[in-house]
């Protein structure tokens, strides 16, 4: 591709010399934060598709392209970037590592139930099959040039699912990977200590020994990201993360020089301000722009959505990498095809043109993941299997946010924001940072380069919310504790994606499916206040736990999950063996985070009055739902007996 004119100085000459290598080459970029990596894989992209690409052989086709990138934000970032300024390369494909072993097991094993398995056995599955031979026995067309983005977060089973990838398609495939050391923070996954320390460089070391021959490795130094010197704060910090040596004495003593210096760089930022403080919630209610703040964990993030939801002030939990909820849109579709099992593009660009910003961008992803065998058309079987198995294009997943975005910095990796609020560490992580001081230095380092403008530390605090996985009984999500007696009972629980039921359609309250839906559709927005009403007593029984109903108002929109009841019994269980003996009569503060196109039973949309299609829709939720005894409001003194 040769940049016209005016699209030269969008480019740095480390840029172009990236941007124009030929499509079988394999290089290995080191970048920065904010050091202009989208716009490079985006001009890369559309260098390797132009019909100008000086290579003998001539451009690649779109579709012999594959891009893989950690997180549903990055994909997104990056199809955005190719939609404003490329031409060729709109067609490229575009996964995060989850949603692309989705689709190679689809196609390796189409009656094979995703729904069953968890995310790592997902990528090991999908492992074995690049191993088995799916790209030689033509199960999947083989990529000619394969582009990887934050390739320093691949640990454990998604670093050997790339190392498959490449290693199998290495006699006809080039690639161009994208990672920086200094930004490394999923190490957390690997248990044991000095595997984790190893973990941090182990992909790049693969790639310098198994290409040694053969890689180009480039640099990306300037910043595009931060504007003032509040925002550039830490990026000095970064090269020298980026050295951390393997050797975990070493990497510990280094990290927690490293970490120190990077909390007196935090502290000389400006303070934001006390959370109780009225000038500060207005600030929150009233700034312009982006807003984010990024939290150490979960728990800081929902006690801040807990202070912020009573004081008013709209918010938005950013959800997990892996969540994929499909767009309420899409129900719209199916009722507009009438039983048909194909749509063209002419009906559905009429279907879906008051409800979608940009619908041959919307059709382009879908026909990604459901093309039928005749024409352009949609296959709208293939759909719904995508709904179900939740491989919806990143692209076409809502994620713009509400108000202010509260997240870990985990979850905020690959973001930039116009103004970011660090939660200081607190005195009693400092357990962590021993344990990891090197990971705690990445991790302050990328909570700190997230800023275009500014930058400001929250001062930390102490909060009683807490880790159910570190409870007797265990259970995998947070919640609030408060003081009993001479321990703790549980007075409250987070909710989560999976805690609303989605066998069947709702009814609510005596309300015919179809009237549900309407008002889902309608009515419902993400930031409104639901409440969790005990729909059953249960009888005498600690495996009783009974189900709730999820109010909207004056309207039930669905109930609770056997998952969410599971949970709940686990959160009132002390011990083992003993007896629960009374559950909350409402669970009250959760909030809508989004209405989803679920994909279930033809049979159930059929029974339900909804149509053949199988599709409707669900409430998701979010937030800390607290606990509510009843007629005393007692904070449960009897929860338990021994």
């Amino acid at each position: 591709m040769r940049l016209v004119a005016s699209q030269q100085p969008l480019l740095t000459r480390a840029q172009r010399e990236i941007v124009e290598r030929p499509w079988n080459a394999r290089v290995l970029v080191t970048a920065g934060a904010g050091a202009g990596k989208t716009t490079t894989l985006t001009y890369r992209l559309e260098h390797l598709t132009s019909a100008e690409v000086a290579d003998d052989e001539g451009p690649l086709a779109a579709s012999e392209i594959l891009v893989l990138s950690f997180s549903r934000a990055a994909v997104r970032s990056l199809r955005d970037r190719i939609d404003h300024i490329a031409g060729s390369a709109r067609r490229v494909r575009a996964f995060t590592f989850d949603g692309w072993a989705r689709s190679i097991l689809r196609a390796a094993e189409p009656d094979r139930d995703l729904t069953a398995m968890s995310f790592d056995e997902i990528i090991d599955a999908t492992r074995e099959a690049i191993r088995g031979g799916i790209f030689d026995d033509e199960i999947m067309d083989p990529p000619s040039h394969v582009v990887i983005d934050e390739v320093q977060d691949l640990v454990d089973v998604r670093r050997e699912m790339v190392q498959a990838l490449l290693e199998s398609t290495r006699e006809y495939a080039g690639f161009t990977v994208v990672g920086d050391a200094a930004q490394s923070v999923y190490g957390f996954q690997v248990e044991d200590l000095d595997e984790r320390v190893a973990e941090t460089n182990r992909f790049f070391g693969w790639l310098r020994t198994t290409f040694e021959d053969e890689l180009v490795e480039a640099r990306l130094d300037d910043n595009f990201r931060a504007t003032t010197p509040e925002a550039r704060a830490a990026l000095g910090f970064g090269p020298r993360l980026q050295q951390i040596p393997a050797d975990r004495t070493t990497a510990d003593k280094v990290g927690r020089q490293i970490y120190a210096e990077l909390c007196r760089a935090l502290e000389e930022l400006p303070d934001f301000g006390d959370l109780k403080d009225e000038f500060t919630l207005s600030c929150l209610r009233e700034a312009a722009g982006s807003t984010a703040i990024l939290c150490a964990t979960n728990g800081q993030v929902l006690h801040i959505a807990d202070k912020l939801a009573w004081a008013g002030v709209p918010y938005t939990i950013q959800r997990s990498p892996r969540s994929r909820p499909a767009p309420t849109w899409l129900v719209s579709v199916f009722r507009g095809a009438d039983g048909a099992q194909t749509i063209s593009e002419r009906r559905f660009s009429g279907i879906v043109s008051d409800r979608v910003h940009d619908p041959v961008r919307a059709w382009r992803a879908l026909r990604r993941v459901a093309a039928g065998n005749v024409g352009g058309v949609l296959d709208l079987g293939s759909l719904h299997r995508a709904i179900a198995d939740q491989r919806i294009p990143d692209e076409l997943i809502n994620s713009s946010p509400r108000g202010v975005l509260l997240s870990t910095v985990h979850r905020a990796k690959g973001l930039e924001f116009d103004r970011v609020i660090v939660v200081e560490p607190h005195d009693h992580e400092e357990s962590r940072v021993n344990e990891d001081p090197a990971g705690s230095a990445r991790h302050l380092y990328v909570a700190m380069t997230r800023a275009r403008e500014d930058n400001y530390r929250l001062a930390p605090f102490f909060t009683t919310i807490r880790s159910g996985t570190k409870r007797t009984v265990r259970f995998d999500r947070w919640y609030k504790a408060k003081k009993w007696k001479k321990s703790f009972s549980v007075a409250g629980l987070e909710l989560a994606e999976h805690d609303v039921a989605r066998a069947t359609p709702a009814q609510g309250d005596g309300a015919a499916a179809a009237t549900v839906q309407k008002y889902l559709e309608h009515t419902v927005r993400p930031g409104d206040s639901v409440c969790l009403i005990s729909k059953v007593r249960p009888i005498h029984d600690p495996d009783n736990a009974p189900r709730y109903g999820i109010w909207h108002g004056e309207t039930c929109i669905g109930e609770t999950s056997e998952r969410f009841c599971d949970d709940l019994r686990r959160a009132l269980l002390v011990h083992p063996g003993w007896e629960i003996r009374s559950w909350p009569e409402r669970i009250e503060g959760a909030q809508i985070d989004c209405v989803e196109s679920i994909g279930g039973s033809t049979a159930e949309s059929a029974r339900s009055g909804l149509g053949p299609h199988g599709i409707w829709l669900a409430p998701r939720l979010c937030g800390l739902g607290a606990f509510r005894w009843g007629k005393t409001s007692a904070d449960a003194e009897d929860e338990v007996e021994e």
